[in-house]
């Protein structure tokens, strides 16, 4: 099977394999022994981490892979979120696996810190095969993607990695992948070019929100062919991820341990395997029904809250689906994006004053509704009519509206500050009145990182402040 199959394979219609019980995967294993990393790649949640940084210990390696071995487990991949070079004892750890028995053992680097002597290391080991993450064929796009400007080293690596196979006289593949995004969608050809006779193959893999943590790639790096609605995911019924603390996780790219479903310090990857955790999963899946976990966002392209599926081992982070730290690199590299905009709105009774402004603001960018808490609107106005989830609801299912989130305050500096957006778009109606006081440090806040506000003239005729005192009246 080549790499481009292996690949296929994560999505394909398996139906031999729904089941609260599959069998035990043979070969999508893969050993997070390390989940730190030397480079922010653009459309990685790395970037936004905020679990603490560790390594497998090697008890853990040897122990999970001689259970998975002895349960019929014949393939390891030794990375996940991490960059396996970083890991001293890799070398080790590939020999360990080839004495115990794998027949493919396999690394994914983004091959930076791939030197010669670290080749020759896992080469020496015996590793299967080396696959090089290499997200843009030229210097300036992989700096731009990748976050590092470390292109010419790794063409060197890569070079290197080609001679000593030679040299060696060893039988190991070497692949390169590129994971395309609207940036680089267009230098697929490039790739043949640059890279002629230095892989066996290469692959290409469109972005997508990887593991549920990025839903920000759907509506800023997707490629513009891409039209998928619903992704099909095969990880639960024939994947095994262990992490660097040693849990059993749903998926490779697990960054705050989310979807842990069992902790191998305590029970046996077996247990861990078909236990009633990772049964509770496959059952989501298999019926959709997996509102409130990542995977909800990842399957179906959308952001939807999500709960880790065993709080104590996950690592809170409440800023994990923020997107302004991809628009800002973006932004800073001079290339176009959907722009956030922000619209402040407290919605109680929606009349074509609000539709306006959401039309306005959708024709601006992505539109995001700060709204009002119930405490906040009574700060300056009646006691609303519907509460705060009411119109929420209503708000979602406007036209224009991407994303409403709570705006706790009168004030808008916290909500400015913690997302960011390019655009604010108000009515001029706060120019005087009870929000004329917070008008002027919107401007001031937006300022800091180059944001704008937009104003579109207030809608005459139209309140809902004065229709609920009419209503009143006529009670």
């Amino acid at each position: 099977m080549d790499l481009q199959e292996r690949v296929a394979l994560k999505k394909a219609d398996r139906s031999d394999l729904y089941t609260l019980e599959p069998p035990f995967p043979s070969t999508n294993f893969l050993l997070e022994l390390s989940n730190a990393c030397n480079h922010k790649c653009l459309f990685c949640a790395h970037q936004k981490m905020k679990r603490k940084v560790g390594k497998m210990s090697p008890e853990m390696v040897e122990s999970v892979l001689r259970q998975a071995y002895e349960l019929g487990t014949r393939e390891v991949g030794m990375y996940a979120t991490g960059e396996p070079f970083i890991v001293p004892e890799l070398p080790q750890y590939i020999k360990l696996a080839k004495d115990i028995g794998y027949t493919y053992v396999y690394l994914t680097s983004n091959g930076s810190l791939a030197t010669p002597e670290r080749i020759r290391a896992v080469v020496d080991a015996g590793v299967d095969s080396v696959k090089f993450s290499i997200n843009a064929p030229e210097r300036e796009l992989y700096a731009f993607i990748h976050g590092h400007d470390d292109f010419g080293k790794v063409f060197e690596h890569l070079v290197y990695l080609n001679q000593y196979r030679k040299e060696s006289g060893k039988n190991f593949k070497i692949y390169i992948t590129g994971i395309l995004t609207r940036y680089t969608e267009h230098t697929r050809d490039d790739y043949f070019k640059v890279f002629d006779g230095l892989a066996d193959q290469i692959v290409f893999k469109d972005v997508y929100n990887q593991g549920g943590y990025m839903p920000e790639i759907d509506h800023l790096l997707k490629c513009t062919y891409d039209t998928e609605q619903t992704r099909r995911c095969n990880l639960p019924f024939d994947a095994l991820c262990v992490t660097c603390e040693g849990y059993l996780s749903v998926e490779n790219a697990d960054f705050e341990n989310m979807l842990i479903v069992a902790d191998l310090n305590k029970v046996s990857l077996k247990e861990g395997w078909y236990g009633e955790k990772m049964k509770e999963v496959r059952r989501m899946f298999l019926n959709d029904c997996l509102e409130g976990t990542l995977c909800h966002g990842c399957v179906h392209h959308c952001q939807s809250p999500a709960k880790p599926l065993m709080p104590e081992y996950a690592t809170e982070n409440p800023d994990i689906f923020l997107d302004w730290p991809v628009r800002e690199r973006i932004k800073a590299a001079g290339k176009p994006y959907t722009k956030l905009v922000y619209v402040p709105m407290a919605a109680d009774i929606i009349h074509p004053g609000h539709i306006n402004i959401i039309k306005t603001a959708a024709s601006l960018g992505r539109v995001m509704v700060g709204l009002f808490s119930d405490d906040a609107i009574r700060t300056y106005k009646p006691e609303p009519y519907m509460d705060y989830d009411q119109r929420k609801v209503v708000l979602e299912n406007l036209k224009g509206v991407d994303v409403v989130v709570e705006q706790a305050e009168k004030d808008y500096e916290a909500n400015l500050r913690r997302y960011r957006p390019d655009i604010m778009v108000h009515g001029t109606d706060w120019r005087e009145g009870p929000l004329a006081a917070v008008r002027q440090k919107a401007f001031d806040i937006m300022a800091e990182w180059g944001g704008t506000i937009v104003e579109p003239e207030y809608t005459q005729g139209v309140s809902s402040s004065e229709f609920k005192r009419k209503v009143r009246e006529s009670q």
